[in-house]
């Protein structure tokens, strides 16, 4: 007999990580089918490794080599000459695979039940040869037909579909799921980019959109960016006229990003934000505000796709959301509309440091906290750019500057220096410094009043933060004890020193007054989840609203209180995260964080 070998298309795939072993098995072409049962050659694909494998075709029906098939299925295969039976054997005990084989026969036979070939098993140059579906079934794997076998070791095929999150709109996609494995198809993928898909006869994958272009090939795991080399997770395969691919490494191609959530996936066409992103603020119930890096972000929280950056950070919203302040370098006072998308500067005359802004509520007048040491109070009115001072005293670095919400009164956090001691006249040789009375004290000024002074409202020995303003007047703030490791206390202030506890053993880790007056706090639990609870004030009780694994640092509310976001670290910095469905969703990302 005569032996031909041809050059062959091949389509398979190996993925990576997983127990499937994809072998593709193509057609033949040649000149003229013969029908002397010439036994044909043609290279497949076995766990990563081209092999080849024999096969003759019967009216068309190509069989292949038992003796070699049962080597790619990992299974023994016997002959017993008397009877003319192959027996093929794979797996032990309970999972123990036994099939017979006779030559002319159509009868075969697993685990003692018959059943029947199309085709009976024949024999060619002593090589038995068998439709490969029921044999490679048989043997616990798996077989799709199409114009080649796409043939699973360990595992099962199934051709569907799935749902994606594509920029928080729900898209269908076409999938393809090998071992628990699902390749999505690159056609669908394309699309969701703009992009157009071209399958070249050399085996060849061309995606194409203005200005970028991929190409990779069937079997191989090197894709080209344009011109780019980059490595794939999974090879590529095509069944039933549709490529099917690791979704990640095509939405990685295109610049985009991909996300596991609860119950789907989340496609971001534009790629997430990337790098230390912080300080979120609301400007509505649906657009953040961020710092990222070295600059402000606007960013949507269903799309979670940037819309609009600022080079400037430490920018306040406003209370309506449009407008946000900050202060650049030199001193001077910028304005930023978002509904224009303009940044003015409003006062460039005064140079002063300035920081800590605060709104008042009709969004007329911006507070802040001005001089090099912070010694002084002011207001600019927006209208104008003019800058008022409030207030001014000797005692300096004041921080925590905070608006009543009916705009009467501001408050903030000052302690006073401590007293250096030194062993000359001319000063110059420190002895000691004393610390007595410098702990920090939490001020109010009556902003109505004719005498405008700071009343000193704390003279306690611990340390204040996070003080606020709640609705009624009342002040709440964060103590916790110097060189102590006693958890701190959240307590609200009624009167000088009039104190009482509304929080206790609990790691609470920041507070917050929402413009509904919600008292809301972060706290790091024993059990390492963080959790956010809404404290009641009359009653003291807890109300939990988010609760997650992730290392929440800060966390804001949006303007209607209905939406949450926090903050969690990673390696190059802090990411941005939303609670949706029951989870905290990332909208940034950071190479170590955990974006789920």
């Amino acid at each position: 007999m005569k032996r031909q070998v041809t050059s062959l298309f091949i389509v398979s795939a190996v993925l990576s990580g997983s127990l499937f072993a994809p072998v593709a098995i193509n057609e033949a072409h040649a000149a003229v089918v013969q029908q002397n049962m010439t036994v044909k050659k043609e290279m497949v694909l076995v766990e990563g490794m081209e092999k080849s494998v024999s096969f003759i075709e019967i009216n068309k029906i190509k069989l292949h080599s038992v003796q070699e098939l049962a080597k790619m299925m990992s299974a023994s295969i016997t002959y017993n000459q008397k009877t003319k039976t192959y027996t093929i054997t794979k797996g032990i005990g309970k999972n123990k695979k036994t099939i017979q084989l006779t030559q002319n026969s159509n009868v075969y036979v697993v685990n003692g039940k018959k059943s029947k070939l199309g085709i009976p098993a024949k024999l060619e140059q002593k090589t038995l040869f068998v439709q490969a579906t029921p044999l490679v079934k048989a043997l616990g794997g798996d077989i799709l037909t199409d114009k080649n076998l796409l043939i699973s070791v360990n595992g099962s095929f199934k051709l569907g579909s799935s749902k994606l999150m594509v920029d928080g709109t729900g898209k269908q996609v076409n999938t393809f799921t090998v071992n628990g494995k699902q390749l999505y198809s690159v056609q669908d993928i394309s699309k969701l980019f703009s992009a157009t898909t071209t399958i070249g006869k050399n085996n060849e994958i061309t995606l194409s959109k203005q200005g970028k272009t991929l190409k990779f090939k069937l079997l191989s795991k090197v894709l080209q960016n344009n011109g780019t080399s980059m490595k794939l997770v999974a090879s590529p395969v095509h069944v039933k006229g549709i490529v099917y691919a690791d979704l990640n490494d095509i939405v990685t191609a295109f610049g985009g990003d991909v996300q596991k959530l609860n119950s789907s996936l989340f496609v971001a066409t534009s790629g997430l934000v990337s790098g230390d992103t912080f300080a979120p603020q609301f400007i509505n119930e649906k657009t953040l505000l961020v710092t990222n890096n070295d600059r402000s972000v606007l960013l949507d929280t269903q799309t979670k796709k940037a819309s609009w950056t600022i080079n400037a950070t430490d920018l306040i919203v406003s209370p309506n959301g449009k407008k946000a302040v900050y202060s650049d370098e030199t001193g001077f006072m910028h304005l930023v509309d978002f509904e224009t998308k303009m940044d003015t500067v409003v006062n460039a005359e005064d140079d002063s440091l300035k920081v800590e802004f605060v709104w008042s509520s009709d969004g007329t007048k911006v507070y802040f906290l001005q001089g090099d040491k912070n010694e002084k109070i002011s207001y600019m009115t927006i209208t104008d750019g003019k800058v008022t001072k409030v207030f001014e005293d000797k005692l300096t670095y004041k921080s925590d500057l905070h608006l009543s919400f009916d705009g009467k009164k501001v408050l903030y956090v000052v302690g006073k220096e401590g007293t250096t001691k030194y062993t000359d006249d001319d000063k110059t040789d420190v002895d000691s410094i004393d610390l007595t009375g410098t702990e920090p004290q939490i001020y109010s000024i009556d902003l109505e009043s004719k005498e405008v002074k700071a009343d000193q409202l704390t003279t306690t020995n611990d340390n204040k933060v996070f003080s606020m303003f709640l609705k009624n007047a009342g002040i709440v703030y964060l103590s916790a004890k110097t060189d102590s490791e006693e958890l701190p206390e959240l307590k609200i202030l009624y009167g000088v020193d009039e104190t009482t506890v509304l929080v206790k053993n609990k790691d609470i880790i920041s507070s917050l007054v929402t413009p509904q007056g919600k008292l809301v706090i972060l706290v790091a639990e024993e059990n390492s989840m963080s959790t956010l609870y809404e404290v009641n004030t009359d009653t003291k009780g807890l109300r939990k609203l988010a609760q997650t694994n992730l290392q929440l640092t800060s966390f804001t509310t949006s303007p209607d209180g209905k939406s949450l976001v926090a903050t969690t670290p990673g390696e190059d910095g802090e990411i941005v995260v939303v609670w949706k469905n029951g989870q905290f969703e990332a909208l940034t990302k950071n190479k170590g964080a955990n974006n789920k």
